[in-house]
C-alpha cells in the first residue's frame, strides 16, 4: 500500500499519520510495528478488539478533521463526529458479531442485498455503513479462504510428493534385493 492507494479510511488515517497511529497502538499496551503496511493490520486489529475508544482517538487524528468537521456544520472539535460514518462504530459492532455466524454464500447474498437497499435510499448514513461493513467482512472472508485453499493445494502437493519418494524408494529396495 502506498500513501495515494488507501482502501478504505482507517487505511488513510495510518497512511496519512503514521507516527500518530502508532502512538495509539502503543497507548493501549502494544508495540507499534515499524512498517507502515504492518501498522495498518495491526490499528484494524485493535480497532475490533477495542472498537469506539479507538476509533476516537482515529478520528481526532484524522488528517482533514477540521475540515469535516466545518464542512458538515459541527463546530466543537469535541464532537464524535468524523464524517466518515465508520462501519466500525459503536452503532455496527453488533452487526460484526452477527455477520461473523454467517458463510460467504450468506454474505454475499447479504451484501447484494443491503447495497440495492442502499441504492433505493441514499440518505440512510447507516445502510451505507451497513454495506461497508458487510463488504469489508466479505473480502476479508474471501483472502481467508483463498489463503486456506492455497495452504490445502501445497499440502496435497507435498503429499504426493511423500508417496512418489516412498514409491520409487519401495522400486530401488526392490531392485537391490
Amino acid at each position: 500500500m502506498c500513501k495515494g492507494k488507501a482502501q478504505n479510511r482507517i487505511d488513510y488515517i495510518v497512511l496519512q499519520k503514521p507516527a500518530e497511529a502508532a502512538k495509539i497502538v502503543e497507548k493501549y499496551g502494544y508495540e507499534a510495528p515499524k512498517k507502515v503496511d504492518e501498522l495498518v493490520k495491526a490499528v484494524k486489529l485493535l480497532v475490533k478488539k477495542k472498537g469506539e475508544p479507538v476509533i476516537k482517538d482515529l478520528i481526532a487524528i484524522h488528517p482533514e478533521k477540521k475540515l469535516i468537521l466545518e464542512v458538515s456544520g459541527h463546530k466543537s472539535d469535541e464532537s464524535n463526529f468524523c464524517g466518515c460514518n465508520s462501519s466500525y462504530s459503536g452503532e455496527t459492532k453488533e452487526l460484526l458479531d452477527q455477520l461473523s455466524q454467517l458463510s460467504v454464500n450468506d454474505l454475499t447474498q447479504l451484501y447484494e442485498d443491503t447495497k440495492k437497499k442502499s441504492k433505493d435510499t441514499p440518505e440512510d448514513k447507516t445502510l451505507m455503513a451497513e454495506v461497508e461493513t458487510v463488504w469489508d467482512e466479505l473480502k476479508r472472508r474471501k483472502k481467508q479462504s483463498e489463503k486456506l485453499e492455497k495452504k490445502n493445494e501445497e499440502s496435497t502437493q507435498s503429499l504426493w510428493l511423500k508417496f512418489g519418494l516412498f514409491f520409487l524408494a519401495g522400486v530401488v529396495i526392490a531392485k537391490i534385493s
